[in-house]
């Protein structure tokens, strides 16, 4: 890992840091290297909601805190959260050595949802604003701090 960070050489087997949503980490995750380099990646992230969860308040914190997955076989929600390394940066706590990353999340969710279009994974998206009722029975509204983007799943 040392020498491919030094040499900013390909490392297709980077380490991929775990997050939490919903009081656990990710259900599942990818990475994409920008120009082969271990110093400059794209990640994506989702976690399952159970459709039923996803009408609960999300105002309260027992919405956040809930660690219960939705059963296997059941129709989820997908809860995405995306980043894009842009360097090597210093943990001033720990002095680790971690990921910088670009605090433009607008240019990222345009990047992701563009990838997945691409390779024909999604269709259709539309954005809405953080606190808006969204248009489906299943889910009453998120919080967030811009806009978030839902796709339609295109056949196998």
């Amino acid at each position: 890992m040392t020498q491919a960070f030094v040499l900013d050489a390909p490392y297709p087997t980077a380490p991929f840091s775990t997050l939490y949503l919903f009081g656990r980490p990710q259900d599942v995750g990818f990475q994409e290297p920008i120009d082969d380099s271990p110093r400059k990646r794209h990640h994506i992230r989702f976690w399952a909601l159970g459709l039923t969860r996803s009408e609960d308040d999300v105002s309260t914190p027992g919405f956040w805190l809930n660690t219960d997955k939705p059963p296997a076989g059941e129709r989820v929600l997908w809860v995405g959260a995306g980043t894009r390394d842009t360097s090597l940066s210093l943990t001033r706590m720990t002095f680790q050595i971690t990921h910088a990353t670009d605090s433009d999340t607008v240019a990222e969710r345009s990047y992701i949802v563009d990838e997945l279009r691409r390779r024909r994974v999604i269709g259709d998206v539309t954005l809405h604003r953080s606190g808006e009722l969204l248009p489906t029975r299943h889910v009453n509204h998120y919080i967030t701090d811009g806009e978030i983007a839902f796709a339609s799943l295109t056949e196998p």
